[in-house]
């Protein structure tokens, strides 16, 4: 039987008060990619310390199996299943194979290597390239076995262990998740009920400043209703792939985490209230911390420091939140921003780049694999640096400390197991693993997973199970986290439940309402909580926890619901959507006003309503005016809509840079790419899967119609994934619309729902008026 390292909330509306954490003995799963503590530490023990993959005439040593599904994160591994989250097979760079290109779950039984299923999908609305499709590892609910995976393109997908999707939140059209650079994708942590990601997000919801930013969200981990969202932090950097570790310092369970403004922040686990920062680069946070037993957190990064260039890029830091208040970090946990409060910080040491791993922290020992490919070793506690051993060029895999050695993978492919002590390490086993798609090694980003004496490596074209042919399974204790603050005291914190509510005409939503105190425990279910609309809408009604629309507008609409105990407040937003059609012709702007767009995601910030043509149109600046990514989408409607047409006039200004302007349906894009003279249909923009587009020119000042209709047809024995038929065509305003469609391309492995949208590319400035989203036709 496998117990859940951390209490759940139990029963009655879904929860009571946690009880004092106790040890827990756990079988040898791995279930976050940093192991069953978050710190990359396994204890096990008994495990080998070299081997073989047996390339050539070579035999293979202690080589369990091999797949040829490789990948580029950490596995996990739960119950004698592994999960990978990666690409598909089919190679992009082949056309016969392109439009078969895709991204999958896959699940291996780890005493065989069977496939023991796959669930493959479309890539989507990204310009994230196929070989960092897979980016971030799945994460399992040790409570009921389930699988969480978040994908490139702002999916959260929860599997049961047989590989059912259970729930959906498809987050980049609900909540403005931003595709990020590259790939950077963060890893799901499930802490009691709640799985939480954070991404970096331009909506509005709960943002409490302007996007876009880097928000945590909080899902029921048996549902994926929104719990609660938090914006610790300031305006975005970058795009990160910093993960979170869940500690309890100063008697509260928080959630800390790099972040996209360059700094550590720490959160409230059960309800995301901000507790306290330390800002360290001038870009965003990569690397994942550590936390030690008495409370102290490590951190690295590898760009400019924020307050000094001596040294050179990179900073290795120790951060202590208690302000030395307690020697085993159960003094008084500080607030706030606490980069200028010296008690803070222990030690550092600039100039060390490492901005890519994860750390790992064992016997008083930290271990930093710096970006050039060299493992440091410091003293954890006066910052000594220990030693220096070079594992290859590029460091980018975490390291994993088991049974007295450590398993660490270096970028080309050299896979090392070291045996440490503070006065150096010895190498016990050196492979350099080989490619299968080029020639030479193959590339390693994956950090190892360790379960039941079997140690599982992620190439990007293999995967390798690794360990003693006979090694029995074992049982280890885990040790609980710190004593948290005794469940007492007023409420300190409030939270309505769900936090982010979609409905339609007829359909209802009970609420729910949760007190906190102020080490952040649960109390108790709310019941004399007051509930009011404090941003009403036609129609919205609330009848004590009750909320319902009754009639409501034609279009489209938000509000909030506020619950109120005394001076302690929580919202909820609420989000409203009428039949079809929905027709914008927004007349109703002001054009020296502020927009807005009720229901509308990732709008904020991208549009101003002009003068132009026959009536109040709205300019997607571009140019110099444009901030953030100069492409865009913006979502209308729910992402399970499906069957349904999508219209707009678009217009285009500029000489040698034009903007790209286009509509999307079911996560299919029209776009008109006026620089190109063409207009193409597409689904991923990294590869152009459907290979769809003709010419066309766009010219500049003149108004244009476009249309674009997806046509589903359903799964079959013969055909799993069924098709679609995506049409679009494009003509002057005001002329007869054409009868034929300008373009129609099926699609083998089609999307099956999605939100409306808008899309712009601003080289330069551009115009949307006469906005429908129609009824089938």
């Amino acid at each position: 039987m496998t117990v859940r390292l951390v209490p759940l909330f139990l029963l009655a509306a879904g929860l009571s008060a946690a009880a004092t954490l106790t040890p827990a003995a756990a079988a040898g799963d791995w279930a976050y990619w940093r192991g069953p503590e978050g710190t990359g530490v396994s204890r096990e023990t008994g495990l080998i310390d070299d081997w073989n993959p047996g390339y050539g005439d070579a035999e293979a040593k202690n080589l369990l199996w091999i797949s040829e599904t490789g990948g580029r994160a950490t596995p996990a591994i739960f119950e004698g299943r592994a999960y990978l989250n990666t690409r598909t097979e089919a190679d992009v760079r082949k056309t016969d194979e392109l439009i078969d290109a895709q991204q999958m779950t896959v699940c291996w039984d780890m005493e065989t290597g069977e496939e023991l299923w796959r669930d493959e999908f479309p890539v989507a609305q990204t310009d994230i390239p196929s070989n960092r499709v897979g980016w971030a590892s799945p994460t399992v609910d040790q409570e009921t076995g389930n699988v969480f995976v978040h994908t490139v393109d702002g999916s959260l997908i929860c599997y049961s262990p047989k590989g059912e999707r259970l729930w959906e939140v498809q987050m980049y059209e609900l909540l403005g998740h931003i595709s990020g650079y590259g790939g950077r994708t963060t890893t799901p942590i499930v802490d009691e009920d709640r799985v939480i990601v954070s991404f970096i997000a331009n909506a509005d919801y709960a943002i409490g400043a302007p996007p876009p930013r880097q928000r945590f969200y909080a899902f029921d981990v048996r549902n994926g209703n929104v719990l609660w969202a938090s914006t610790p932090g300031g305006p975005a950097e970058d795009t990160i792939y910093t993960n979170p570790v869940v500690a309890v310092i100063g008697g509260v369970r928080q959630l800390i985490s790099g972040n996209a403004d360059g700094g550590l922040w720490s959160i409230e686990a059960r309800t995301g209230k901000p507790l306290w920062g330390f800002r360290m680069s001038k870009r965003g946070l990569n690397a994942s911390p550590v936390v030690g037993p008495d409370g102290l957190v490590y951190i690295s990064h590898g760009e400019d420091n924020i307050d000094t260039t001596e040294g050179g890029l990179g900073r290795v830091q120790c951060i202590d939140p208690t302000l030395g208040t307690g020697a085993d970090g159960q003094g008084e946990l500080a607030s706030g921003d606490l980069t200028d409060n010296p008690k803070a910080s222990v030690w550092r040491e600039n100039g060390t780049k490492a901005g890519y791993t994860g750390l790992l922290l064992h016997d008083d020992i930290l271990y930093v694999v710096t970006d050039v490919g060299k493992l440091h070793a410091y003293d954890a506690h006066s910052g000594e640096r220990l030693w220096v051993f070079t594992l290859g060029t590029v460091g980018k895999g975490s390291p994993v400390w088991a049974d007295g050695k450590i398993y660490v993978m270096e970028a080309a492919g050299r896979v090392w197991i070291l045996e440490p002590s503070r006065e150096g390490c010895e190498v016990l086993s050196e492979v350099v693993l080989q490619a299968d798609t080029v020639v030479g090694p193959d590339e390693t980003t994956a950090s190892p997973a360790i379960s039941d004496g079997r140690i599982l490596l992620v190439a990007r074209d293999r995967t390798y199970c690794i360990g003693a042919p006979e090694q029995a399974k074992v049982t280890v204790d885990i040790p609980a986290l710190p004593m948290e603050a005794d469940v007492e005291g007023p409420p300190a914190t409030l939270r309505i439940v769900p936090a982010l509510v979609s409905l339609k005409p007829g359909e209802k939503q009970e609420f729910e309402v949760r007190a906190y105190n102020e080490h952040g425990r649960f109390l108790r279910t709310v019941s004399d909580a007051e509930l009011s609309v404090s941003k009403p809408f036609q129609g919205l009604l609330l009848d004590g926890l009750t909320l319902s629309v009754d009639g409501g507008p034609n279009l489209p609409a938000d509000g909030t619901i506020t619950a109120t105990l005394g001076d302690l407040t929580s919202d909820a937003q609420v989000r409203f959507y009428p039949p079809l059609p929905w027709k914008y012709d927004f007349n109703d702007l002001s054009p020296d006003g502020r927009p807005s767009f009720p229901a509308w995601v990732g709008a904020a910030g991208k549009f101003q309503p002009v003068e132009k043509g026959d009536g109040v149109s709205l300019l997607m600046a571009g140019g110099e005016a444009a901030k953030g990514k100069p492409s865009f989408d913006v979502w209308v409607g729910q992402p399970t809509m499906t069957d349904y047409v999508v219209q707009a006039d678009f217009m285009v200004e500029g000489r040698r840079r034009l903007a790209s302007v286009g509509i999307t349906n079911e996560k299919y894009s029209l776009i008109s790419k006026a620089n190109r003279l063409r207009l193409e249909i597409q689904s991923w923009q990294a590869h152009l899967r459907l290979q769809a587009s003709t010419r066309f020119n766009m010219e500049p000042g003149e108004w244009y119609t476009m249309k674009l209709a997806v046509e589903q047809t359903a799964p079959t024995d013969a055909d799993k994934d069924g098709s679609a038929i995506v049409k679009g065509k494009i003509w002057p305003r005001g002329e007869e619309e054409p009868a034929d469609w300008t373009l129609t391309v099926e699609d083998p492995h089609p999307t099956s729902s999605g939100a409306a949208g808008i899309y712009a590319y601003r080289l330069a400035d551009s115009y949307l008026d006469n906005f429908a989203v129609l009824p089938a036709e």
